[in-house]
């Protein structure tokens, strides 16, 4: 099974530079020290414009990475009449301190702004600016209320326990990787970088059938916090004090402008924010509450690219996101404009044949229209890609009615750790079931978050389950939606463990990580993977009810799982379908 790829989260990329005109020049100030409240200082580089007639507003960004990549984006910035700052975060680059990561940003960032709201070049208005960790610190701050801070900006926003270092409760080597990017002062991006380096180290311990608390120890970094991390296996008040709570984020009363993509590995993070925001927020706040979904990854959230994934996106995807800042900053800070990009509090891309267009809405909850159901039928056996099952409209569809089907979580088979490059579906080996729809009779806009209910009886106390949904052109190609994944003993709740009653039909809910809007040609069909998690890429899981990072082969019991299909279990598949007929902008003006 092919999920979505983490390997360029949190990358520190810039944001691209604007091919606007520059009416203004600017100058540097290097290593400016940020007094905080326990004695600590801060490191920032600081962009002024010139020339500067009298105080203007602040955008800074907090970062854990050193500066140079972020040039671009305060030159941009100076040269539009705005103070701009790069902060190295605390115990990073030349600023004071221990860096503990995910912790700390919020009393930092309120101190931040408030220095800057008091420096006479400063007219008392501060935004934030950034992505991915430095989009989290955002809302972290904003919990704060700093009285000078008027507007967040966040793009692709971490949520520390939500979408990382662990999604659903599944940690992954790449936490390690990240930390090891972070380690001490300087950027180890050299090491980060070196997929080669991480993936061998992962085999190693997969292949060794070593705990996964012993990663650090086979990647050879033992000096950050992973065992800190592994100690903290679900949701308690280790990760909820740094992911904030739905009342602290509801009590943001900021303008916010939220970007992210459909393949931004950080996407389930920036909606549970805005799902948290929207539940609660007085209807004044959420008029000034913006959420952008292109079609981008996680680094394409901050740089679009037509091309990336193996898939081509049309010319209106390649947003300006430097220009929409800026005109955002522009509208809550100088009184300006509204961006004429942002018609309605929801943009969201579609892509796919005939469509490569945006569209406008007045939520999220409001671009589905509709649903469409499937039933999982396993007649034929369901085992590869061309001996599959069914995706049917009901139950009786098909002749003698829609069956289940079975597969087998073996965490002894170690033939994961062998390089795969065939189609989706292609490396299964009894340990998953694959089913497809009909060929689309025409054109189908899905918009939304796909819907999973299975009903399985599991002879095993956990086991980690999966599935991957994909579009299936015509001509074969294959196009990734969505997927999502589930340790079993967190089936019911994400903050304590229950064991699996063994051979007990149970319904398990997959919420969908993505939300993507794909607009399926006729004669395309939806593919449908279902299977039982055992990579190296991941935190294995042995199947026992020992704390996962401490299982090891010692500990291995083969899961055989039923995927159950009757009037009593109806196991499902509901996909969101969007409004055809709604106006479809393709404008590349933007």
């Amino acid at each position: 099974m092919r999920f979505v790829s983490l390997a360029l989260l949190f990358a520190c990329c810039a944001l691209a530079a604007s091919a606007e005109d520059t009416p203004t020049d600017y100058q540097l100030e290097m290593h400016v020290k940020i007094p905080l409240r326990d004695g600590v200082h801060l490191d920032a580089t600081v962009y002024k414009p010139i020339p500067q007639s009298g105080p203007v507003p602040v955008v800074f960004m907090l970062s854990p990475y050193p500066d140079d990549p972020e040039h671009p984006s305060g030159a941009y910035f100076a040269r539009r009449g705005y103070i701009y700052a790069y902060f190295d975060a605390r115990g990073r680059g030349d600023s004071e301190g221990v860096f503990n990561p995910l912790a700390q940003e919020a009393d930092d960032g309120y101190d931040v702004v408030e220095w800057f709201a008091k420096q006479p070049w400063s007219n008392g208005k501060v935004a934030m600016f950034g992505g991915s960790y430095a989009g989290g610190d955002q809302w972290a701050t904003a919990s704060r209320h700093p009285p000078h801070l008027v507007t967040i900006a966040p793009v692709a926003s971490v949520r520390p326990g939500i979408d990382f270092p662990m999604a659903r409760n599944i940690k992954y080597p790449y936490e390690l990787q990240w930390l090891t990017l972070t380690s001490g002062k300087v950027l180890y991006a050299s090491v980060f970088g070196d997929g080669t380096l991480w993936e061998n180290a992962a085999k190693r311990l997969y292949l060794a059938k070593a705990p996964f608390q012993q990663f650090d120890k086979f990647a050879g970094n033992t000096t950050t916090v992973f065992q800190q991390w592994i100690a903290h296996p679900e949701i308690d008040s280790y990760w909820k004090q740094m992911a904030l709570s739905r009342e602290q984020v509801a009590g943001i009363g900021l303008p916010v402008l939220v970007l992210t993509g459909a393949q931004d590995g950080d996407q389930l993070g920036t909606l549970s924010y805005y799902d948290d925001h929207i539940a609660s927020a007085d209807q004044k706040v959420l008029e000034n509450y913006f959420v952008v979904i292109g079609p981008w990854d996680h680094p394409g959230t901050r740089e679009p690219k037509a091309d990336f994934g193996g898939q081509h996106y049309g010319a209106a995807s390649l947003l300006d996101v430097l220009r929409l800042h800026r005109e955002w900053y522009d509208y809550t800070m100088k009184a300006g404009k509204k961006p004429a990009f942002l018609q309605k509090p929801v943009a969201y891309y579609v892509a796919g044949s005939g469509a490569e267009c945006w569209k406008y809405a007045d939520s999220l909850a409001t671009v589905t229209s509709k649903s469409r159901t499937y039933y999982l039928d396993a007649t034929g056996g369901a085992a590869s890609v061309y001996h599959s099952g069914s995706l049917s409209d009901s139950l009786t569809e098909s002749s003698g009615g829609a069956v289940g089907g079975s597969f087998v979580s073996d965490p002894n088979d170690l033939t994961a750790a062998e390089t795969f490059k065939g189609q989706s579906g292609g490396d299964l080996r009894g340990d998953g079931l694959i089913f497809h729809t009909a060929p689309f009779k025409e054109a189908t806009e899905i918009d939304g978050k796909v819907d999973l209910r299975l009903w399985l009886s599991i002879d095993a106390a956990d086991t980690d389950l999966g599935y991957e949904l994909d579009l299936i052109d015509s001509d074969g190609k294959v196009r990734f939606l969505t997927n999502s994944e589930m340790r079993a003993r967190y089936r019911n709740s994400l903050e304590h463990a229950e064991a699996v009653p063994e051979n007990q039909p149970l319904e398990y809910h997959f919420s969908a990580d993505q939300w993507f809007a794909m607009r399926a040609p006729k004669g395309s069909q939806l593919r449908l993977i279902v299977s039982s998690l055992n990579s190296p890429s991941l935190e294995k899981n042995w199947n026992s009810m020992k704390p996962v990072a401490e299982q090891s082969g010692a500990d291995a019991h083969a899961a055989h799982i039923t995927l159950l299909q009757t009037k009593e279990h109806p196991s499902t598949l509901t996909i969101p379908l969007g409004d055809p007929s709604a106006t479809c902008k393709a404008s590349a003006d933007w």
